[in-house]
């Protein structure tokens, strides 16, 4: 195949690789399709025209456009880059002067007088969430048909039928 594609077959090919196709009926058929699909190949280049200048000078002209482009972006796209540093740094130092000045010591104590407020209000949590479990399966039966309706009545109301 190497000899074909570099037209050295058969004038300029070993010896051994010659006889063996005389002999193989597999590989001088693949010699054969090889060297005419070679042939071929030569012909179709020396009968292909040329492109038209302008054509060239065009397609030359949008590559340029193309390339300066890239060019022009490589600047902005690290200046963006660093900015999302700068944002992410600013924003790192705000959350850690934040989070220095909470009292944490108030914090604890209203959160000690909420559970301590949720502890007397128990009977009526206990209540409402038996009756939110009770009543789950047909409020989720009802949103799911929500969602599954909503496209198909925004559908038929916006068709252009």
């Amino acid at each position: 195949m190497e000899a074909v594609a570099f037209g050295r077959w058969p004038e300029h090919a070993d010896e051994g690789l010659t006889a063996h196709v005389a002999t193989c009926a597999v590989c001088g058929d693949l010699a054969e399709v090889a060297r005419v699909l070679h042939d071929d190949r030569d012909a179709a280049c020396r009968e292909a025209p040329a492109p038209a200048a302008g054509m060239v000078w065009w397609r030359a002209t949008i590559r340029a456009r193309a390339e300066a482009a890239r060019t022009a972006t490589q600047p902005i796209t690290a200046l963006q880059g660093i900015a999302a540093a700068c944002a992410v740094g600013l924003a790192g130092g705000l959350v850690s002067v934040a989070w220095r000045s909470i009292d944490w010591t108030a914090w604890m104590d209203r959160l000690g007088g909420l559970v301590g407020h949720l502890e007397k209000r128990r009977a009526d949590i206990a209540a409402v969430s038996a009756l939110a479990t009770s009543h789950a399966l047909p409020v989720l039966l009802g949103l799911a048909a929500c969602l599954v309706l909503a496209p198909l009545v925004l559908y038929l109301t916006l068709a252009d039928d």
